[in-house]
C-alpha cells in the first residue's frame, strides 16, 4: 500500500465506527508506527517458537523477508569480558532489532593435540542468570555450546568454556525497519518495507488503537 492508501483505509475504518471527518495525517502516522513495531515484535515471537507449524513459519519468513539479514564476524584474539575469563564481546550489526538464528565457529585442540575448528549453537540467557551464579563453578556452557548475553545495541557477550576460542560468531536477524512517514524524502517511498499482504492489517491494527483511546478518553473526560 502506497501512502494515499494507507490514509484512506485508515479513514474509512474511522467512517465504520461514525467517526466521518479525516484523522489528521500526523496522527495516522503515529498510530501506524506503533501498530508497525507491534507486529514485527508479535510475529518475532511466532517466528523463534519452537511449537510453530513450519507453515506458519514459512509464511511469517516471507512477510518478514525484506527486514531479514545475514551477519558474520570473527571473534576476537583474547577473551575481554568482566562476566566470565572466556567471555567475549563482540560487536552487533548496527541494524539489529531481533535475532532469530545464531552460531557460533569455536578453536579447539582435539585428542591428538591438533587445532581444529568446530560449530556449535549460541544460547541465550539472562544477565541474572550470570549475576546470581557468579561463584558456581558447575555453571558453565557445555561442550557443544556458547552462551550469549545481550551487552547494549553495538554489542553481544559471548561466554565459552574453558580450553576453546572464538573464532566466528554469525546470525540471522530482524534489522530496525523504517517507519512509515508521509513526507519522505526521494528516494524512500515512506510506506512499509514487509510484504504488502499485511499492510491493511496493520493499518486496521492501527485503526483500532486509535479508536480505543478515543474512548478511554471520553470515560476521562467524563469522569472529571
Amino acid at each position: 500500500m502506497n501512502i494515499y492508501e494507507l490514509q484512506h483505509r485508515f479513514n474509512l475504518e474511522m467512517e465504520k465506527h461514525g467517526i466521518t471527518d479525516p484523522v489528521m495525517s500526523t496522527i495516522i502516522e503515529d498510530y501506524i508506527n506503533y501498530a508497525y513495531q507491534n507486529y514485527i515484535t508479535e510475529k518475532y515471537d511466532s517466528l523463534i517458537n519452537s511449537v510453530e507449524k513450519f507453515e506458519a513459519t514459512e509464511r511469517l519468513s516471507r512477510i518478514l523477508a525484506p527486514l531479514l539479514k545475514d551477519y558474520s564476524i570473527a571473534g576476537p584474539g583474547t577473551s575481554i569480558t568482566t562476566n566470565s575469563p572466556y567471555g567475549y564481546y563482540v560487536a552487533a550489526p548496527a541494524d539489529l532489532q531481533y535475532i532469530i538464528t545464531e552460531n557460533i565457529d569455536i578453536n579447539y585442540t582435539d585428542c591428538n593435540g591438533n587445532v581444529s575448528v568446530k560449530r556449535v549453537d549460541a544460547i541465550p540467557i539472562k544477565h541474572n542468570m550470570i549475576s546470581s551464579n557468579r561463584n558456581n563453578p558447575f555453571l558453565k556452557p557445555l561442550d557443544d555450546q556458547v552462551w550469549r548475553v545481550n551487552n547494549g545495541s553495538s554489542t553481544v557477550e559471548l561466554i565459552l568454556y574453558s580450553g576453546v576460542t572464538l573464532n566466528n560468531y554469525r546470525c540471522r536477524y530482524i534489522k530496525k525497519h523504517l517507519p512509515v512517514n508521509f513526507n519522505p524524502t526521494p528516494p524512500a517511498t515512506g510506506t512499509m518495507e514487509i510484504d504488502d499482504s499485511v499492510h491493511e492489517e496493520i493499518v486496521v491494527r492501527a485503526a483500532y488503537m486509535y479508536l480505543a483511546d478515543l474512548r478511554n478518553n471520553k470515560k476521562e473526560e467524563n469522569a472529571e
